[in-house]
């Protein structure tokens, strides 16, 4: 029985545009951006610059997250899945830059760490025909990498919540993680036994406990007495 669920379980991500303030109507605007152009560069000490053109597999798209209450912008570079965080100087893999402050004609991300980890980096994200043009140097340590002339074009106007692969937990209810979110942002997962009519069962905020990488745990006790369940995520919104 749970190996059948398990089989027929399907998670859809789903993107819910909502109206807001009219400053986060204005540039720059959360969502999702495919890169179509830009270099690529990383100095190691032991192995010279290498460089190379973008997009490739580690470096397709772009999501930028912009909270109009506090005018901070984090932005993240993603793999060719959407899912897979651009990550070249030891972090944990979830967040790019965070922290940007929009100005008149761009957004500005500089920062300068104590020694002894010594981590730098100044990145500018302007306007370019329609998207995003980024340009900007990292250093840390024996590395540094920057980027030059990446251009990226809006692809989606809200990021799409992402869900884990579904689980069995010990009583055999469903569980599956949602990630891909921001603090502050609200999440909706709705359910299905057949694809038709859905049904909402759970709304929740990322928490803002976690800055860099928030995600909801989720299990759904209903799912124990059912043959086949369909599940898809929703946002309601970039800071709802």
């Amino acid at each position: 029985m749970e190996q059948r669920k398990m089989a027929e379980l399907l998670i859809i991500p789903m993107m819910v545009l909502s109206l807001a303030s009219s400053r986060a109507q204005q540039w720059p605007v959360s969502g999702f951006y495919q890169i179509i152009s830009g270099d690529y560069s990383v100095c190691v000490e032991l192995c010279g610059i290498l460089n190379s053109s973008l997009p490739d597999a580690n470096q397709s798209y772009v999501e930028l997250a912009v909270d109009a209450q506090s005018n901070k912008v984090q932005i993240a570079i993603l793999g060719a899945d959407r899912q897979t965080v651009f990550d070249n100087f030891g972090s944990n893999g979830c967040t790019f830059l965070t922290n940007g402050v929009v100005l008149a004609d761009h957004v500005q991300f500089a920062w300068e760490s104590p020694l002894p980890f010594g981590a730098a980096w100044s990145y500018t994200v302007s306007n370019s025909a329609g998207g995003l043009r980024i340009d900007g140097t990292f250093s840390e340590g024996i590395i540094e990498f920057w980027h030059a002339n990446v251009v990226a074009v809006l692809v989606a106007a809200v990021p799409i919540p992402t869900l884990s692969l579904p689980r069995g937990s010990g009583s055999g209810a469903i569980e599956f993680t949602v990630f891909n979110g921001r603090p502050g942002q609200t999440n909706v997962i709705e359910a299905s036994t057949d694809l038709v009519r859905w049904t909402a069962i759970s709304t929740n905020v990322f928490p803002s406990t976690d800055s860099i990488c928030p995600f909801i745990d989720f299990q759904d006790p209903a799912s124990t007495n059912l043959a086949r369940r369909y599940y898809r995520a929703s946002s309601k919104g970039s800071f709802d």
